[in-house]
This record gives structure tokens, C-alpha cells and sequence, in this order.
């Protein structure tokens, strides 16, 4: 008997906005399978660089083979997944909106935003709550708070280069209808009218969750880099008012760079 064919849908956007939570809330439902961040837009990619560099794999390798490759490394990724949608996430996808469209032009893309001022707050939450370890996430040279926010705002950080992929998917407004964005603030305040807004805009029927039993945890990639709860959700979706833990002048220096709202 034929397997029936899997449905993809792309989780993306910034670091610490919400994106482990959506995966948590999406996994309640049978039907759907979402992870935290996985390989396959790096696999594409790579794909795609080694059959296209002068002296590579140009002519063993045409266009139409490499997306058959492409669409084989997808489906065998998911195959010990007996779901029928699968949510991948990447902080990659937004650069790869063309790729996506072309191989599964029904996909949606849901892209994850938070101002950048409480990314970096969040971070340094982490941080300061295990004074006795050294996280690998960052150089050993950044040991305060100013040091760390330079640097996640560096291009080869996690937050600089989700920052400014975000901000070249926002300039390709021929992806528009393929893209849906989300507040951190608004899936923490407003979980059911979120996830609503997200199964009518990938057309799936609406699965009722249960938003006071949300928990999850991925010990095992936090370990790997000594930062642990940087994947962890609380039990209950909630939204909690706080005071920042960043010096003031550097709180406010990030303010105004939600390039989305504008």
C-alpha cells in the first residue's frame, strides 16, 4: 500500500519568538509533527552550492535532478513520521522562500518575530542564571552584557542572522501570500486566536488544544552547547510582564529595530 504523500509547512523567524512553543502546541495534534531546528534548509543548500560551482557537479547535476534530490532528502528526513503534515524549522527558510515555493508550492512559511530588545534580555537571562558555566553560544571574550549583545547582532550569530534574513524575506513581497508572521507577544497573550489565524491560513481543519498543558524541553541540544531552558516552555501559554535585566542605554539602544512593523 502506497504511503500517502506528506504535506510540508516551514516554521522560521528570529531566536527566542516563540518558536519552540508553536512546535510544542502544533505536536498535540495527531495529525502534525514539528521539531526545533533541523538540517534540511542546510541539506538543500548544500545540495545546491555543489552542483552548481564551476569545477562541481554541474552537468551530472541539472536543475531538475536537484530538486528531485532535494524532494528525496525531505521525504526520507520525515519517513520514521507517521504524520501527515510536517512543520520544519529553520531560521534559514526565510532566505529560501523561492526554493520552498517551487518544490511545494502549497507550503506556508510561519516566521516568528520578537523586538529585538527582548531577544537580547532573553539571552541574557539564560546567561546570568548559571553564573558557574560558559555557555559555547557565545565567544569567551563576551563576558558582559554589552559584549553578548554585539555580538547575537554579528551576521554570523543566531539573532543577527535570523535579523537579516527576516529583513531580505520582507523585501520579497512576491512571497507575500506564502508568509505569515507572528508576534511572540501575541501567541504568549492570545494562544487559541493565534493558532485559529494559523490552521485557516495553511487549511487545515482547527484542532482544540489544550494551551494550560503546554511543556516541553530539549535537554540534549541545550547540554550540547551548556545553556540550559534555551528550549523550554512553561506548562501554561502565558504572557508575563517583567522588568528588563539590561542596562538601560542598552535597552533602549536596540528599540526601534522591528523592521516588520514597518
Amino acid at each position: 500500500m502506497q504511503k500517502t504523500q506528506k504535506k510540508y509547512n516551514f516554521i522560521s523567524g528570529l531566536p527566542r519568538s516563540g518558536t519552540t512553543l508553536f512546535s510544542a502546541i502544533l505536536n498535540q495534534n495527531p495529525r502534525f509533527t514539528a521539531s526545533i531546528s533541523g538540517p534540511l534548509a542546510r541539506f538543500s543548500r548544500a545540495v545546491i552550492e555543489e552542483s552548481s560551482s564551476q569545477g562541481g557537479y554541474r552537468f551530472q547535476c541539472p536543475e531538475p535532478k536537484r530538486k528531485e534530490i532535494i524532494k528525496s532528502i525531505f521525504d526520507t528526513y520525515y519517513s520514521d513520521s507517521n504524520a501527515e503534515v510536517c512543520f520544519d524549522t529553520n531560521r534559514g527558510w526565510t532566505l529560501l522562500l523561492p526554493l520552498l515555493k517551487d518544490l511545494y508550492p502549497e507550503s506556508k512559511v510561519i516566521v516568528f518575530v520578537r523586538d529585538i530588545e527582548w531577544i537580547i534580555d532573553s539571552f541574557e537571562q539564560l546567561v546570568q542564571k548559571q553564573p558557574y558555566t560558559v555557555t559555547s553560544m557565545f565567544p569567551t571574550e563576551c563576558t558582559n552584557s554589552y559584549q553578548r549583545a554585539q555580538y547575537l547582532m554579528e551576521q554570523t550569530s543566531p539573532l543577527g542572522f535570523a535579523y537579516m534574513a527576516l529583513k531580505h524575506m520582507l523585501a520579497q513581497t512576491q512571497y507575500k501570500d506564502q508568509v505569515m508572521l507572528v508576534e511572540y507577544n501575541d501567541l504568549a497573550k492570545y494562544p487559541e486566536k493565534i493558532m485559529k489565524e494559523v490552521y485557516k491560513f495553511i487549511g487545515e481543519e482547527y484542532f482544540e488544544h489544550d494551551f494550560e498543558n503546554v511543556e516541553y524541553t530539549n535537554d540534549e541540544f541545550d547540554n550540547d552547547i551548556a545553556l540550559a531552558n534555551l528550549h523550554t516552555t512553561r506548562k501554561k501559554v502565558q504572557y508575563i510582564e517583567r522588568e528588563t535585566i539590561l542596562p538601560k542605554d542598552l535597552f533602549e539602544h536596540f528599540k526601534g529595530s522591528a523592521v516588520w512593523r514597518k
